[in-house]
């Protein structure tokens, strides 16, 4: 499954919108709509074998377990970045600076149950990540994403729910491809 292509006009739409939202609404007005696309996506690993979690469309596709990975691994990286920059501080991004927010493929660190269960109980950290949050947040600091360009705090946090709506969609297309394990 090669990645679509984003338009300009696609990424500037998402980009104001992340911007907007995170400007207009108050953290726990953002909450519902981060956590139910998180909840959507996990509700596509439901009854996911680990042999359909393995399964790829072709060699240089995305198996459902490296996209689980994927999600886990930017997760982790947003809530730091999230908690940091509402308090006006620098990101820890590591050597990997922004790149690190939204990881590359790569295998599954933990077997497909280990990484799910793993996946819902970074999901319940993740949906916290707002607790003791300024209100309002910096909006000072705004390390750029690689493609939606320079976000805030609560830009970022509702990126997540594009990420995790992306990724639902993913598994999804997995799913639905011929020859996918029954």
């Amino acid at each position: 499954m090669p990645q679509r292509p984003i338009s300009d006009n696609e990424i500037d739409r998402v980009s104001g919108y992340l911007l907007a939202q995170g400007e207009k609404y108050r953290w726990l007005e953002l909450w519902p709509r981060v956590v139910d696309a998180r909840i959507d996506f996990l509700n596509t690993l439901n009854r996911v074998s680990a042999e359909q979690a393995a399964w790829k469309p072709t060699p240089d596709d995305w198996s459902i377990e490296e996209v689980a990975q994927h999600v886990l691994d930017g997760s982790r990286r947003n809530a730091d970045m999230i908690a940091n920059l509402s308090y006006g501080r620098e990101p820890n991004l590591g050597p990997q600076g922004i790149g690190a927010i939204d990881p590359a493929q790569r295998a599954a660190a933990l077997d497909w149950p280990e990484l799910v269960n793993t996946l819902i109980e970074d999901s319940r950290l993740f949906g916290n990540v707002i607790d003791g949050l300024p209100e309002p947040p910096s909006y000072e600091i705004r390390p750029a994403h690689p493609f939606f360009g320079p976000l805030h705090s609560r830009a970022w946090f509702m990126f997540q729910r594009v990420h995790d709506l992306d990724h639902v969609n993913q598994v999804n297309e997995i799913k639905e491809t011929e020859g996918y394990p029954a």
